[in-house]
């Protein structure tokens, strides 16, 4: 009976007319008042306004649908909660039934001397876990307005766009979603069809369909409930047709660097443990180790004291959660500053070892001893490091499937060859690859600057 209603559903969707797919169902969620962590808040209600300019910039985007704040109010008031304060998982589920919402953002913003941080976490209220958790920050006089717009730009990446293809001619092809659900020119979506039902063996659930994926597309124009899209890849000849669905790609980003000796590469969300309530506490961490940074940089001894601040703090955070690999990776992040390699590495081991597939710990042990073995003059120690910067970078290609992110390990191996092995065969090889792997990528870019040289 399952099968007939699934197959009866698959035969409505393709029997529709293409005007039929634009009705986009935009996800429903609803932001919490933002906590204020730290001195120097412009305002008391500052974590009011946080929370109306996320939900400002969230609208415009035009794919969610925002529970209005007076609405919410109104329930929590009548409910005896509060607006405010980080929901764990069980209580979001209770408080997104009540709303009638999928998702809710809570989060904070933190002022420790010249840094600004905001953190979210986007909690799905089905299954009651942690989509993400992010953060932004800044040590420049960037308006905290700005930082929140760079949030909410995040928040939308972690939630694709899903359609139809509702037209195809030659190279080309329409989708049913346009300018209303927040597609813009130049994104890119997947394109693939639905193959075997995935049954369960025991029960015979019906539990998912099988999905193919068939190429790849970019947006060209946009219209309010439809979009043209150029045709940039396909799996087979003539594999993308009418009725096939698409979901956009979440493009990956940079962060700002968290080595004192070179910049690191943040690969996309997911790739790395999302620790839920053990981040937030982490999160107040980056601040100090900024601190730590620029007082060393500077030449102020200070730095020392601000250092073992640090890392009372982080054993605090220790004692709470022994095995998580987010503990392990911020004391490394403070060994780091401190130049205390061997122990960045001990660190390092640590937090791979409670999570195998951390892929950021991992360039993080890549970056610190490519940068640590430039600064050597023994060229037996930094042919030492080579070995362990490249099998870092080799780990994280190995586990982040993501072109672009290959490429950028790549051209990251190449320098390493080159500037501590002084083997300019394989610098080469690597800084090819990552051309030929993702062409129009960052990591292509810098490994064709070098291959010029």
């Amino acid at each position: 009976m399952k099968q007939l209603i699934l197959i009866l559903s698959i035969f409505i969707i393709f029997a529709m007319p293409a005007t039929g797919f634009a009705d986009f169902q935009r996800t429903k969620i609803a932001v919490l008042d933002f906590q204020l962590q730290g001195q120097g808040h412009e305002t008391v209600d500052m974590g009011k306004i946080v929370a109306e300019w996320l939900i400002t910039a969230l609208v415009k985007d035009g794919r969610f649908d925002l529970i209005e704040r007076r609405l919410l109010k109104k329930i929590l008031g009548e409910q005896k909660l509060v607006m405010t304060g980080v929901v764990n998982e069980t209580s979001a589920t209770k408080l997104g039934k009540l709303l009638g919402v999928k998702v809710i953002i809570s989060g904070s913003v933190m002022k420790f001397q010249n840094m600004t941080e905001v953190n979210a976490r986007i909690i799905d209220v089905e299954s009651a876990s942690i989509i993400t958790a992010e953060s932004v920050k800044s040590t420049s006089t960037t308006r905290l307005e700005d930082l929140v717009k760079q949030m909410a730009e995040i928040i939308i990446k972690d939630f694709p766009l899903e359609g139809y293809v509702v037209l195809k001619k030659d190279n080309s092809v329409s989708i049913d979603l346009g300018r209303k659900a927040g597609v813009k020119e130049g994104m890119q979506f997947i394109v693939y069809k639905e193959g075997k039902i995935i049954k369960h063996p025991k029960t015979g659930e019906v539990l998912d369909v099988e999905k193919i994926q068939t190429g790849k597309i970019e947006i060209r124009s946009v219209r309010d409930n439809m979009a043209e899209a150029d045709i940039i890849s396909e799996n087979a000849t003539n594999g993308i047709h009418y009725g096939q669905l698409v979901k956009s790609l979440v493009t990956p980003r940079k962060a700002l660097s968290t080595s004192s000796f070179g910049s690191s590469y943040t690969p996309p969300s997911g790739s790395s443990p999302a620790a839920g309530g053990v981040q937030m506490q982490l999160s107040e961490i980056d601040p100090m180790i900024e601190d730590i940074r620029q007082l060393k940089e500077s030449g102020q001894p200070l730095w020392k004291t601000r250092y073992k601040q640090t890392m009372g703090r982080l054993k605090i955070i220790y004692g709470r959660y022994p095995t998580s690999p987010n503990v392990f990776f911020y004391y490394a992040k403070v060994f780091n500053i401190a130049e205390n390699l061997r122990k960045v590495n001990k660190m390092i081991a640590k937090a791979i070892y409670y999570d195998p597939n951390f892929v950021e710990a991992l360039v993080f042990k890549g970056d610190s001893n490519y940068a640590f073995g430039k600064k050597l003059a023994s060229q037996r120690k930094k042919n030492k490091l080579s070995l362990i910067a490249t099998d870092a970078y080799k780990e994280a290609a190995r586990i982040n499937q993501d072109v672009q992110f290959k490429a950028m390990m790549y051209y990251k191996i190449g320098n390493v060859y080159a500037e501590l092995a002084g083997d300019s065969t394989n610098a080469n090889e690597f800084w090819q690859k990552a051309s030929s792997i993702a062409p129009s990528s960052e990591g292509a870019r810098l490994a064709g600057d070098k291959n010029q040289r």
